[in-house]
Parts: structure tokens; sequence; C-alpha cells
């Protein structure tokens, strides 16, 4: 799946030396882990709902905290991509870690 995904939304994969290519992995990870945990806390909420269990409705709301850190991790990549300046001389990369 991971391949499949890669394929179909970054241009020229292997060039992992390139920003543009690094973040482009990065928006990737950011978007499948938001909607995964945005899916899953809707089925959980359904199926906590249905049943009556708070345990499993409360297990929906850690899949939209966990979809939260998805879209850090993508605000993480986009300041990477920023270009060096005067007081970042090697760039704002670390950003992605």
């Amino acid at each position: 799946m991971t391949n499949f995904l890669v394929r179909l939304f970054i241009k020229n994969p292997s060039d992992v030396q390139t920003a543009a290519v690094r973040g482009r992995y990065g928006n990737m990870a950011g978007w499948v882990g938001i909607v995964c945990n945005l899916l899953l806390a809707v089925s959980k909420l359904l199926a906590g709902l249905l049943s009556g269990s708070i345990a499993i409705m409360g297990d929906a709301v850690n899949n939209i905290s966990d979809a939260s850190a998805s879209v850090i991790t993508m605000v993480g990549f986009k300041i990477s991509e920023k270009p060096a300046d005067k007081e970042h001389p090697f760039g704002h990369a670390r950003f992605e870690y």
C-alpha cells in the first residue's frame, strides 16, 4: 500500500535529497494519518453510540488527537522547506524531526 501511495502522489520518489520530495513524503504521511485516524474515530464513535460504551467513544477521541498529531507533522515538514536565511545558514531541515 505504501508503494502504491508513493507512486501515486510523489514525483521522482527516489530523489530524497531535495527538500521538495521530502516535503511531499511528509505531506503524504500526514494526510494518510489524518484520513485513517478520522475514519477510525467515526467508526469507533458509531460503535460506541450503538453499544452504549463510553470507553469506545473515548477511544474515538484519542483517534482525533492522533489526527491532530499528523497535522503537526505536516506543519513541521512545511517549515523545513523554508530556504536558508541569515539566522539559519543551514536551512530549516531539522524541523522534519
